[in-house]
């Protein structure tokens, strides 16, 4: 065989084996983008799921906490009036409430904050868990087509609700009242978690559906979808009895839960910590691939131009001058296409060498950061982040460039002087000898997803309208004062307060002046003690105040109480001057006078429960409204009570 022969032999299963692995290499990287974005809407779903169960949850938990709260000292027997104002007061900041109503032992309403529910008898003996005996378990019913009891109807499997009308899902719970144990109704507005869903997750993007554990469908984000339908196939599909929570990909929906022509989607659920709801996110998969198919013509752009240049050179490796320069003009449009495909990446991305100074970026890091190439390439990493613990991991990312590539999330300075939140992944730039001579950095903005979580982790533990503690972070406050006071031998104090004309302004000028009020008095209250003390709203117009470290004898420690309990009783008694809004949208001024009810008890390191310190404090208060209001009264660590009169 001659050695052109051999040679063109060569070349041509060198040329077959360069395009086969481009094949090869171009369809498993289409592959990888393929999984990636699949596993992204995943997350995206998870995530979504994630966030939604817990505003579902802690939504009925702040229901439940607040209703057993309220009805804890009332009579509903003898004066249902009083707990229809009671339910009333509940139902003014609580948006996801369409009322509250007391049934008997036969089921029948006996009182209501909707006078028209009182007398309708409700069945309870579908409703999930099983009835049982445990006080505050909360048990979930089937949808009610209506806005209340009174004209609504209970949905069937056979006869749901219709997306376009008014519903609403029915809970009960037992609650304890100075009359014995009585069921509490509540009615669940769904648009108000509804609106939020879908202000959450674009209707284009995917769907949100709330279902009971036994498949009854509760609410939905989908047009189509029937409150009160029965899909008990797709909540068997979870297995909850094995897991909480899950992810997968999903070819189709059930007809009830999907558009006309169903579409496959990305699916996650994700179970109540606490009550028998399963929250399920659907992304539909054609909205997760979108950039993947961008990628997918980009990749194919790129690929059959190499491909048409190596079969130019299989045609003319003969000529070997032709074939150098063709080999060098197709090492030079390879480098331009490189270029371009960094510079058209959507995820901002730059280059530093291995002493962390930046030596390129790409259009999308300028976009995001408002940075141009000669405003940071040549300035050190470290000028664009703000210090944290994460810092010391980008810089020390180890010298094997086979090693797993580190991810973390940090704060990155912007040209406007702002702080994003970004999830930066790192990679090694390795050259032939496999020395690491830089690295490359792409980050994802996560700015809102961390936004998110600050708001629900802030919404879990501070009253929305005053900024402060709520009861939930006042019990774990509690705690820790009264461990403080254990390892100082140290007394402390708990004030509870209660404002006592509060109700006239609300009921004369209307919620937003008591609002106001409301906001006035808890920054009277941070300014009457000092950093290491508690104020908290405990609910409606009731404060309490932990003051701690005091002293190491009851008399002192009881003397520094009162002092701080008559100074905020001083201060909450000056004038309060509120604009209020009138119906014809004009703006009132409004002077009110609103003096306060203290009741107060010291803590030590006694063995006395923090609920029963509570419970003193409160009992107090209450013994000091009725001894005139605008008093001090205290309960001492030995149950000796003083009363102060102002």
């Amino acid at each position: 065989m001659k050695r052109t022969q051999i040679l063109r032999l060569t070349f041509l299963a060198a040329a077959l084996l360069a395009v086969g692995s481009m094949l090869v290499i171009s369809a498993f990287g289409l592959w990888r983008l393929r999984s990636e974005a699949i596993t992204n809407g995943l997350e995206t779903a998870a995530m979504h799921s994630r966030g939604f169960e817990d505003l579902l949850t802690q939504s009925l938990r702040l229901t439940a906490m607040i209703t057993a709260a309220n009805l804890e000292n009332e009579r509903p027997r003898s004066d249902p009036a009083h707990v229809a104002e009671t339910f009333a007061t509940v139902l003014r900041h609580a948006p996801f409430l369409r009322s509250l109503s007391l049934l008997n032992e036969d089921g029948r309403v006996t009182a209501s904050s909707n006078l028209a529910n009182i007398g309708l008898t409700v069945s309870t003996a579908a409703f999930l868990p099983p009835d049982g005996d445990e006080l505050g378990s909360m048990r979930v019913g089937a949808p009610w087509a209506g806005r209340d009891l009174f004209r609504g109807r209970p949905s069937t499997p056979e006869t749901p609700v219709e997306g376009d009308d008014l519903n609403f899902v029915p809970l009960v719970q037992k609650v304890t009242t100075l009359e014995g144990t009585v069921t509490l109704l509540i009615a669940l507005n769904p648009d108000y978690f509804v609106n939020h869903f879908t202000q959450k997750l674009d209707a284009a993007e995917g769907s949100v559906d709330v279902l009971r554990y036994d498949g009854t469908l509760l609410m939905t984000t989908t047009v189509s979808g029937k409150p009160g339908s029965l899909l008990d196939a797709a909540v068997n599909a979870f297995h909850l009895a094995e897991t909480e929570f899950g992810q997968f990909e999903q070819e189709s929906v059930g007809a009830s839960l999907a558009p006309p022509a169903p579409r496959p989607t990305l699916t996650a659920f994700r179970a109540s910590r606490l009550y028998p709801v399963v929250v399920v996110t659907r992304i539909d998969r054609e909205y997760a691939l979108r950039n993947w198919k961008t990628a997918s013509i980009t990749l194919a752009s790129v690929a059959l131009p190499v491909l048409l240049g190596l079969t130019l050179l299989s045609v003319a490796y003969y000529r070997r001058q032709m074939l150098q320069a063709a080999q060098r003009e197709e090492s030079a449009r390879l480098k331009a296409i490189n270029a371009t495909v960094f510079d058209s990446s959507t995820e901002a991305t730059l280059i530093t060498g291995v002493d962390e100074v930046i030596v390129s970026i790409n259009a999308a890091f300028t976009r995001v950061t408002g940075f141009a190439a000669n405003d940071i390439i040549g300035r050190h990493l470290d000028e664009l982040l703000v210090p944290d613990d994460s810092t010391a991991q980008l810089q020390d990312e180890g010298t094997a460039p086979h090693a797993e590539p580190p991810t973390v999330e940090m704060q990155l300075r912007c040209k406007d002087g702002s702080h994003i939140w970004i999830e930066i992944l790192s990679t090694p730039e390795c050259d032939a000898a496999g020395r690491i001579v830089g690295y490359r950095r792409i980050g994802r903005n996560i700015t809102e997803r961390r936004e998110m979580q600050d708001r629900v982790r802030e919404l879990a533990f501070h009253d929305p309208l005053t900024g402060l503690p709520n009861r939930r972070l006042l019990n774990d406050r509690l705690g820790l004062a009264m461990a403080q006071s254990k390892r100082s031998g140290t007394y402390g104090a708990v004030l509870f307060l209660d404002l006592d004309n509060f109700k006239p302004l609300n009921d004369l000028h209307g919620h937003d002046a008591g609002d106001q009020l409301l906001i006035e008095v808890a920054r009277r209250l941070h300014g009457c003690v000092r950093e290491i003390d508690t104020v908290a709203r405990f609910g409606g117009d009731e404060f309490v105040v932990i003051l701690g470290a005091l002293d190491a004898t009851p008399d002192e420690s009881l003397a520094l109480a009162r002092n701080v309990a008559e100074k905020i009783a001083t201060v909450l008694a000056r004038p309060y001057h509120l604009n209020v809004r009138q119906h014809d949208g004009t703006e009132l001024a409004v002077e009110h006078a609103c003096t306060s009810s203290i009741g107060a008890t010291l803590y030590f390191d006694n063995g006395v429960r923090q609920e029963e310190i509570l419970k003193r404090a409160d009992s107090a208060m209450y013994r000091a409204k009725n001894e005139g209001r605008n008093r001090i009264c205290f309960a001492g660590v030995d149950a000796d009570e003083t009363a102060l009169a102002l």
